[in-house]
């Protein structure tokens, strides 16, 4: 029985089968690479997102003006040699540095490879340099690429479309099939019509973005996200169900934002020389790192949080000492990725070069903890990888990423190992009708559901809990109850109802926010130490413990339990000695 104020008038009877070798689930960045290299490894491919045109899928669906990419073009510092000398400091000692260098080391060519597809690096300010770069979130060096990326996933996208790869859009995937320990296909339906896939594929690579919605904003509304809010790690929850390990879910990612708007922009103002201010006037980041503002990211959240919680806030952004013509670029560039940044400035009467404006921290969400080239997410290897044989992972939703740039380089290694994988396996044994019949039932339950209970209001609850329980000052008791409360809610996921096939969508991602939150809860508790700035700030272990905690914490399904184990990193957090070559 269909829920009666469902405007669904019938659940479509017939399921569309597609054969492939591999499913790509995300149309994003990483997954337009992953067709892309899969495709070059000369296997079929079929890629799933639920948007409705892959060209404008994911996160920088509107653009983006930075690139960050080690190029090799004189100076030593210019080099993966040079990067990887920090990398072990830069990541706190805990990263798979196997694959934090594949990552490093495949910059330079994927730059290449992306001019190829036609993306142009040059900036709008400085046509006349080949590349204009600068120094930001703690980087040794110069290698952040400043540039009009205003059609940087039309490019991508446009390619990954051309290399003959069939393309559902508007599809959400909501479960990896499996059989025997390895992968059979995926689920999808369409959210629009309902039709339902089943893709039967002997390889899959999960690409879909980070967890976001995790936790409570300054405005109250779940959508003003300081990243892609429709990312809702239901990637990172299909993998899990499916047997693989996340790993690095402890670490919280959020961004300084103006006031009143959850946005992405901290990367441009600190890149162009902002300083953040407190109430008394003082600029004070140098007392949370040595580089100030151009510190990590969770060092800039670390030093908000505390000058406000020792009654020092509210903090500012100051642009006001700026060069009028790097304000001017830095106005002129703002738009790009956050096309209402600039109106949102003019419509409060902000003036950046005349009085600097108040900023807030945004709400937790799952990316990198902070750390470039460190992620949150499926566990993977060098090879893109996940702990189940057949399943691969690239950008933000894995463990090895760097934002635009990871998900590139890790995204198209995703694609080849996939396509890899699948030639040396057998045909996917069809689905019988009985399993079809319960593939239907399964996913559209919600529909059925009278008395039960919303996506938005079950979300609410998840963001109540992480913001109360799991958030920037950490306790075990309070997080212990806190995962108590996010395990009961989970044994509610069956009472949750929509009335259409978007709100289906919604229930999907619901449960993913669900299952995200809990992991974290889970790694966060097993991690006693204090480590990489406000990404895990325990106040019962304040000190970061190099003797016991070098280790990356991993969760794992077991009989519908989240259990935690972990490896140790062997590597030393210790910088190396500066050499002033940067």
């Amino acid at each position: 029985m269909i829920n009666p104020s469902s405007n669904v008038e019938q659940v479509p009877d017939a399921i569309q089968i597609l054969e492939t070798d591999v499913v790509v689930i995300g149309g994003g960045v990483s997954g337009c690479l992953a067709v892309i290299g899969a495709a070059q490894a000369g296997a079929q491919v079929a890629v799933v997102d639920k948007c409705g045109l892959l060209e404008r899928a994911g996160s920088v669906a509107g653009g983006t003006d930075h690139f960050l990419a080690v190029l090799e073009e004189g100076p030593e510092w210019d080099t993966p040699e040079y990067l990887m000398k920090y990398m072990p400091s830069l990541l706190a000692g805990v990263a798979d540095i196997e694959a934090v260098e594949r990552l490093i080391r495949g910059l330079k060519p994927m730059v290449r490879l992306l001019e190829s597809l036609g993306v142009d690096f040059h900036d709008p300010e400085n046509p006349d340099v080949p590349y204009y770069r600068h120094r930001a979130f703690g980087m040794p060096g110069t290698y952040v690429i400043n540039f009009d990326g205003t059609n940087f996933k039309h490019v991508i996208g446009r390619s990954a479309r051309r290399s003959g790869a069939k393309v559902l859009e508007r599809t959400m995937v909501a479960e990896i099939l499996m059989e025997d320990g390895r992968p059979r296909g995926a689920v999808a339906f369409n959210i629009r019509t309902g039709e339902v896939f089943v893709i039967l594929a002997r390889a899959v690579v999960v690409a879909t973005g980070d967890a976001n919605r995790l936790g409570k904003n300054a405005s109250g509304h779940a959508f003003d996200s300081w990243h892609f809010p429709y990312n809702a790690g239901s990637g990172r929850a299909m993998a899990l169900r499916a047997g693989a390990r996340l790993a690095n879910m402890e670490f919280i990612d959020c961004t300084v934002s103006p006031k009143g708007y959850s946005t992405q922009g901290l990367n441009a103002f600190v890149g162009a020389g902002a300083h953040f201010i407190n109430a008394l006037g003082e600029r004070f980041m140098f007392k949370y790192h040595p580089a100030a503002e151009k510190g990590r990211r969770s060092d800039i959240i670390n030093g908000w949080v505390t000058e406000t919680l020792e009654g020092r806030g509210p903090i500012y952004c100051d642009c006001t000492h700026l060069p009028k013509d790097e304000v001017q670029r830095l106005a002129n560039t703002l738009g790009v990725d956050r096309p209402a940044l600039p109106a949102f400035f003019e419509q409060k009467n902000i003036d950046l070069t005349k009085e600097p404006f108040e900023v807030c921290v945004t709400e937790i969400a799952s990316v990198r903890g902070g750390q470039p080239f460190r992620g949150s997410g499926v566990h993977i290897d060098k090879n893109s990888a996940s702990s189940t044989p057949g399943i691969f992972a690239g950008g933000d939703c894995s463990t090895t990423s760097s934002g635009i740039p990871g998900a590139c380089v890790m995204g198209h290694i995703a694609g080849q190992s996939a396509a890899q994988f699948a030639t040396l396996q057998a045909k996917v044994r069809p689905l019988a009708k009985e399993e079809l019949d319960q593939i239907r039932e399964t996913l559209y339950h919600p529909l059925q559901q009278t008395n039960g209970m919303t996506s938005h209001e079950y979300e609410d609850r998840v963001r109540q809990i992480v913001t109360d329980y799991v958030g920037f000052r950490r306790e075990e008791s309070r997080m212990q109850e806190g995962l108590t409360l996010l395990r009961e809610l989970r044994t509610q996921k069956d009472n949750l109802m929509a009335v259409d096939y978007h709100g289906v969508m919604r229930v999907n991602e619901a449960q993913a926010i669900q299952i995200n939150a809990e992991a974290l809860a889970v790694s966060a508790i097993e991690r006693r130490e204090t480590r990489g700035g406000a990404a895990h700030v325990r106040v019962d272990y304040p000190e970061r413990d190099d003797e016991n905690e070098l280790r990356i914490i991993m969760v794992e399904m077991v009989d519908d339990e989240l259990k935690a184990s972990s490896k140790p990193t062997g590597l030393d957090p210790n910088p190396p000695q500066a050499d002033g070559t940067a």
